[in-house]
This record gives structure tokens, sequence and C-alpha cells, in this order.
């Protein structure tokens, strides 16, 4: 899990030893600066590839359908709902992964629930059964939720 980081120091710690063995000072100095930019260059590198390892994890472990926190997780991400299947009194979360807002909205109205750009939501459905979904904003966004 530390690879990133621990490859990061290991890149500094060479190239500081590399930056002692100069002859000179101008040459030393000319080392430093070379490994002080070989350092940044690592450490971003490292905190990039931590951060796009977390949110694929993030992503994966939320996906579009299983427990989120004690309850079901809905993504909308590209402009369509991710399946989903959740137990009747069940909290479903919804993360809208657009740009734009978005509603999780059943064709017969038992619920209707608003999405901000980026954001969260949460409702229940306390009946089962299999739900017709659309988007208010974007009516050719439409999914299905299954309640059971």
């Amino acid at each position: 899990m530390n690879t990133p980081r621990i490859f990061a120091a290991s890149v500094v710690l060479a190239t500081l030893t590399i930056a002692g063995c100069g002859s000179d000072s101008k040459s030393s100095s000319t080392t430093a600066a070379a490994a002080t930019t070989a350092a940044a260059t690592a450490t971003t590198t490292a905190a990039t590839t931590a951060a796009t390892t977390a949110e694929t994890t993030a992503e994966t472990t939320a996906g579009s359908t299983g427990d989120a926190a004690g309850g079901a997780a809905m993504e909308i991400k590209g402009f369509a709902f991710g399946a989903l299947t959740a137990k009747a009194g069940e909290t479903i979360t919804v993360t809208n992964g657009d740009g734009a807002p978005h509603t999780v909205t059943d064709d017969a109205g038992a619920f209707d629930v608003k999405v901000d750009a980026g954001g969260t939501a949460t409702f229940t459905v306390d009946a089962a059964g299999t739900y017709e979904i659309h988007c208010e904003v974007h009516p050719k966004m439409k999914g299905t939720i299954t309640i059971s």
C-alpha cells in the first residue's frame, strides 16, 4: 500500500547520496538542484498514484449496487443510472458523478429525489417491487431499481 511513498523516499535518498559526491561547490550545487527536482517529481508521482488508487478503490467499493454504510448505493455517471437492488426500508445513497444535476424519479410517482451535480442524496423505498425510474432534468435517462 505504501509502495509509492517507499519509492519516493528511495529516489530522494539515492539522489541526495549522489549529490554529496560532487567534487566542487558548483558541481554540488547543480547536483543538489537536480536532487531537489527529482525528489519533487517522485513525491508528485507518488501522490498522484496514491490518489488514483484511492479513487479507483472508492469507485469499485461503491459500485452501482451493494452496501453503503448500512444501506445500498447507486451511482449516476455518464448520464446513466447504475443498476440497484436494495431491501425494502433500506437507505439508498445516490452519488452523482456528473457535472449536471439529476433526479431519481419513479415513473409511477412513488419517489422523486434531486441529486446535485457531483453530490449525493439518500432516500428509502418501503415497498418491494421493480421501479422504473427516469431523470426529470434529462428524460432520456432511464433505469430500474429492484426492491426486495
